[in-house]
């Protein structure tokens, strides 16, 4: 499918962030910015013979969210980790899959706080867990009063591609997501990584949330800086999926979804498709978290 011409693309680009910034909302005066979506339908998993796809891109079909939804613009940072920490004294056990002078590697003294690299407070908070993230979202709610919770895989998906159907949302130049995303881009290469896209986004590791331009719907780093967790169990493929943009659970769930790719990730094409799976308890230097919440 083509995508549309730069020129295009960017007055649409304009016009839909000016649309969303009108539909911000924040539950307080600390609460993270979230952005209303009606919702509405896009088709999700990879063409059959695509080479950049798994099977956990299959089958490919249309997903409709029926309800509105209200999805956080920025990750959750280090700063607003430290607030939650502080006044609910939940401190993550240390120990972080970081990355290391031998490579990637469980490192016992990486945590949140120290994932192996600087970080400034407005990174995306990283080494946490599933289940950290969804104690921070019970702390958040409580905080509120509003229900906060991790987004479903279809919400997800919907938000970061911002409307833009099949295409990525950053256009029809590949060399353009440095524009929009901290991805495994030239200065990571030979570093944290193999290869790399053939752009400059500036950052070796984690980048301030909100530092790159925001996708159509006002979304920052919908791609990129950090893998999200996401509330789905894991199931190797799409075909018990819901179709309606409820997240797919199960009793004794081992394995939780992420999705929308970090600073360094497998070399090749930044893909919105791409999938990921860990158990809950898991914490990764390359992962982290944003909220969601049903509309009001």
């Amino acid at each position: 499918m083509m995508r549309p011409p730069a020129a295009l693309f960017l007055a649409f680009l304009l016009l839909a962030c000016s649309e969303e910034t009108d539909r911000a909302l924040r539950d307080c005066s600390d609460c993270p910015a979230f952005v209303l979506l009606d919702g509405g339908s896009f088709m999700r998993g990879a063409e059959s013979g695509d080479p950049a796809a798994d099977e956990s891109e299959q089958p490919r079909h249309e997903v409709t969210i029926e309800k509105p939804f209200a999805i956080a613009t920025h990750h959750v940072t280090v700063k607003d980790f430290e607030a939650f920490t502080a006044a609910t004294g939940h401190e993550p056990t240390p120990g972080c899959y970081a990355f290391t002078e031998d490579g990637w590697r469980m490192d016992e003294n990486a945590n949140w706080r120290a994932p192996g690299f600087p970080q400034t407070p407005l990174d995306p908070v990283v080494c946490i867990s599933w289940d950290d993230a969804t104690a921070y979202a019970a702390w958040m709610s409580a905080r509120s009063g509003k229900s906060y919770r991790l987004p479903s895989e279809a919400e997800w998906e919907f938000a970061a591609r911002g409307g833009m159907g099949e295409s990525n949302f950053w256009g029809d130049d590949d060399t353009g997501i440095c524009a929009y995303a901290n991805v495994n881009d030239i200065t990571a290469k030979n570093k944290t990584a193999k290869a790399a896209e053939n752009c400059t986004d500036g950052f070796l590791y984690t980048s301030p949330a909100g530092h790159f331009r925001p996708n159509p719907f006002g979304i920052y780093d919908a791609i990129g800086n950090a893998w999200v967790w996401l509330v789905d169990c894991w199931q190797g493929d799409y075909r018990a999926s819901p179709r309606d943009g409820s997240a797919h659970l199960v009793e004794n769930c081992e394995r939780r979804i992420l999705r929308g790719g970090s600073w360094t990730d497998t070399p090749g094409p930044v893909r919105i498709g791409a999938r990921e799976s860990r158990p809950p308890h898991g914490r990764y230097a390359i992962a982290g978290f944003r909220l969601a919440r049903d509309a009001d």
